[in-house]
């Protein structure tokens, strides 16, 4: 039987396909992770980031699949295997029988990461009355990054369901420098991803000024190469390349799934990115 709190949500959200109720499903796991993670001292150490993050705590108009974390202090050492149980206790407390990924390679390198997954055939069946895969799992990626980057700025944000919590967070500039790099690396990597782009478009239509000493850090550290002494007009310029390079018929691929807003989709184009270059602005 579905509880009683996730149907409201899946009521209040109109939920009528097996794709919305996952977004629904996921997001509200999500939800249930950060509360958990709350309750522990995992914010001592880390804050949370990304597009989850823009999407909880400043309405992003699209569903988001991980929880990011970037610890905040450096040599700090975080091991999930600490986080993992009361997670999963709170995620079965709200009916989600829960089992959680995890590998050596899990725990090496520069990113610490768990995948918890979350069977939903019979919620799907319950609630769509609809048949499909018993194997049907929705699975939320937790991944923190163990490199230290200086010149990021915090604030606390109140998550207010399931139920209240402080969750530690990058402020809004330091998202968009994030937002900002992520973009401008993937470049590099050959690599294009529709969410950078929409989220990038976001940031830009709430005037949010980006931290360019973050971003300055980040760029050191994804890219290599020392951006001590780039100005904003630079970074204009960056990002102008990398979008003129992209293939936006992938961009719309990527992004559709997680759309709330088509009409902002369908406006999508390279013309239009090229124009909002000069909108960029840093604090």
């Amino acid at each position: 039987m579905i509880n009683n709190y996730i149907k409201e949500q899946l009521d209040k959200n109109n939920v009528n396909s097996i794709d919305s109720l996952k977004n629904i499903i996921r997001e509200e796991a999500q939800k249930i992770i950060l509360y958990s993670l709350s309750k522990t001292n995992f914010f001592n150490h880390a804050a949370f980031y990304g597009g989850t993050c823009l999407r909880l705590f400043h309405n992003l108009d699209r569903f988001s699949e991980n929880l990011d974390f970037a610890v905040t202090e450096n040599n700090s050492k975080i091991d999930l295997n600490n986080y993992v149980s009361i997670c999963v206790k709170h995620l079965e407390s709200y009916g989600f029988q829960t089992t959680v990924a995890t590998k050596d390679s899990y725990d090496s390198g520069e990113i610490r990461r768990r995948y918890f997954k979350i069977p939903i055939y019979d919620i799907t069946k319950e609630y769509l009355n609809v048949e499909t895969n018993k194997e049907l799992l929705v699975t939320i990626k937790i991944e923190v990054s163990t490199i230290y980057i200086p010149n990021a700025k915090m604030e606390n944000k109140l998550l207010v369901s399931p139920l209240f919590a402080s969750i530690k967070c990058y402020d809004y500039p330091t998202l968009f420098s994030g937002k900002l790099n992520a973009l401008l690396s993937r470049a590099w990597r050959q690599r294009e991803k529709g969410r950078d782009y929409y989220d990038y478009m976001f940031y830009l239509s709430h005037s949010v000024k980006f931290n360019m000493e973050y971003l300055k850090s980040k760029l050191k550290v994804s890219l290599g190469s020392d951006y001590e002494h780039i100005k904003i007009n630079d970074v204009r310029e960056m990002v102008r390349k990398k979008i003129e390079e992209t293939d936006f018929s992938s961009v719309r691929k990527d992004l559709e799934p997680f759309i709330i807003n088509r009409e902002a989709f369908e406006s999508i184009s390279k013309e239009l990115f090229v124009e909002s270059v000069y909108l960029l602005d840093c604090e």
